[in-house]
């Protein structure tokens, strides 16, 4: 068996999966690996691309948008590799992350996802590892006349870890799903992504069920990623962001989230080092 399946969702987007799929080729993985575009255009762009400048790229061809986790889960079905990496197409691979994730995954059996440090373009910090959101958690993010209350600031800093400094090895409750290397072992015990979410929330739901069947999801920065990072939603004003369609496919997820673990507690104990 190969060690990675590096899975992509394809959407209208070959621009980034081609820049995505050379850094890959770049970084040139000491690992074995694989690449799985699953693809959600029914035009078919990406896939028409990845077919003709990318013939080692596995292509699984969805008909249409069924979403993130959905897409992803196709992925899910079809990868061979021990551990599965759900991979956005808006990442530069950096020299040896690769196999620093599966180094890590290897010696720890215990840990079933495990998330590396991502940069902005800038080289700054960019906050991937969270704790579990409360619903005032999107309306201190949303609202800009909360945002900046002492209450608003200091709740925000507490849900991105923000008096951490992100370089140290870290069991967390979440980690944001633009680049989770995950244990097939435990996907079969747990589950993919829900696919009741389209999109948003799918990440935070998946690591959710980790904690809760045991397995520990862990921010391991000794990896480092760098990520094209837009908050498609945050975009303009606060009534561009209310009207946005993709907002309201953020507000549905919610709903759907927070219904779905209402009245549970946080199923992380606690968070500690791993040596």
């Amino acid at each position: 068996m190969i060690d990675l399946s590096v899975i992509v969702v394809g959407y209208k987007n070959a621009r980034l999966v081609r820049q995505t799929f050379k850094g890959i080729r770049r970084a040139a993985p000491l690992v074995s690996y694989e690449i799985l575009l699953s693809e959600n255009d029914p035009d078919g762009a990406t896939a028409r691309m990845a077919a003709s400048e990318f013939p080692e790229v596995r292509i699984l061809s969805n008909g249409s948008n069924i979403g993130f986790g959905s897409a992803m889960n196709r992925g899910i079905e079809e990868a061979r590799g021990r551990y599965v990496f759900v991979f956005n197409p808006d990442i530069v691979v950096q020299t040896g992350a690769f196999e620093e994730l599966v180094r890590f995954l290897d010696e720890h059996p215990d840990a079933g996802i495990v998330g590396p440090r991502l940069r902005n373009t800038d080289g700054g910090l960019q906050y991937s590892c969270y704790r579990f959101m409360e619903p005032k958690t999107i309306l201190f993010r949303r609202l800009p006349f909360i945002r900046n209350t002492r209450s608003a600031r200091r709740h925000l800093g507490e849900y991105t870890l923000a008096d951490w400094d992100h370089a140290s090895t870290r069991e967390v409750d979440y980690l944001l799903g633009a680049a989770m290397l995950v244990r097939r072992e435990a996907l079969r015990q747990v589950g993919g992504f829900d696919p009741k979410y389209f999109m948003y929330f799918e990440d935070q739901d998946l690591c959710r069920r980790f904690w809760k069947s045991g397995w520990k999801v862990v921010y391991h920065p000794a990896a480092e990623l760098i990520h094209y990072h837009r908050r498609e939603t945050a975009d303009g004003n606060f009534f561009r962001q209310l009207i946005h369609p993709l907002t309201r496919v953020q507000i549905k997820s919610a709903v759907y989230y927070f219904y779905k673990y209402r009245g549970e507690k946080n199923p992380r104990i606690s968070s500690c080092l791993i040596p």
